[in-house]
């Protein structure tokens, strides 16, 4: 019988991330989530089970910045897939821009009270200086109208990062990536992470390219 493959997934919407990790004094920070990645990948080579050649990260929401760090932090993560993205430096728009939910359910999970101090924590949230090391392949699929994190900061990011990556835009789609025609006739979005995922971990090769889902179905790639 062949080694388990194994995929860590994180949303931030999550009772794990929400709840279960402040509950036993683990909060969000750049180290922890930087520190996360080795100890994470050093329990599952533990495991008889795992292959250790095969392992991905997939992430949704603010997952896709949790995933995204992780990764560029343990190079034995064989691929990446996030999406409906929060990967704006600072996280301005979701924080100040749109339901105070939000921010004060970020200011629990990362054991801030003062306002004031978590506007400053806030401002060390970037994939600035950590993109740039991500060597294995990686996926990124966001909404043309991510109104909790504009698409301009996820194109920044892939331009800057070298590593074999692609990036799946939905036109017309918001944050929460579906719901729109270019979803409902071009690839559907949770299957197509699932599938690239799978397809990375067993080595199948892709191009580096921006995808773009019209609202027809059709998918314009261009190179990255």
């Amino acid at each position: 019988m062949s080694r388990w493959q194994t995929i860590a997934g994180w949303r931030a919407g999550s009772p794990c991330s929400q709840y279960e990790s402040p509950l036993l004094g683990v909060y969000v920070s750049m180290q922890n989530w930087i520190d996360a990645g080795p100890a994470l990948v050093d329990w599952l080579l533990q495991r008889p089970e795992i292959d250790g050649q095969k392992i991905g990260v997939t992430g949704t929401s603010f997952g896709s910045f949790f995933g995204t760090i992780l990764c560029a932090s343990e190079p034995r993560i064989a691929a990446t897939a996030v999406i409906s993205t929060c990967l704006e430096p600072g996280c301005h728009t979701i924080f100040e821009e749109a339901s105070p939910t939000f921010k004060k359910r970020f200011m629990w999970m990362s054991n801030y009270a003062d306002e004031s101090k978590f506007n400053e924590f806030v401002k060390t949230l970037t994939w600035e200086g950590h993109a740039e090391k991500i060597r294995s392949p990686y996926l990124v699929v966001a909404g043309e109208a991510d109104e909790l994190s504009p698409l301009e900061h996820t194109e920044r990011m892939v331009r800057a990062m070298s590593g074999p990556r692609q990036l799946v835009v939905y036109a017309d789609s918001r944050h929460s990536v579906g719901n729109v025609p270019a979803a409902n006739l071009g690839p559907f979005p949770p299957t197509l992470v699932a599938d690239w995922l799978l397809a990375r971990l067993a080595g199948k090769p892709f191009g580096s390219e921006r995808w773009v889902v019209e609202p027809t179905g059709r998918i314009v790639k261009t190179a990255l």
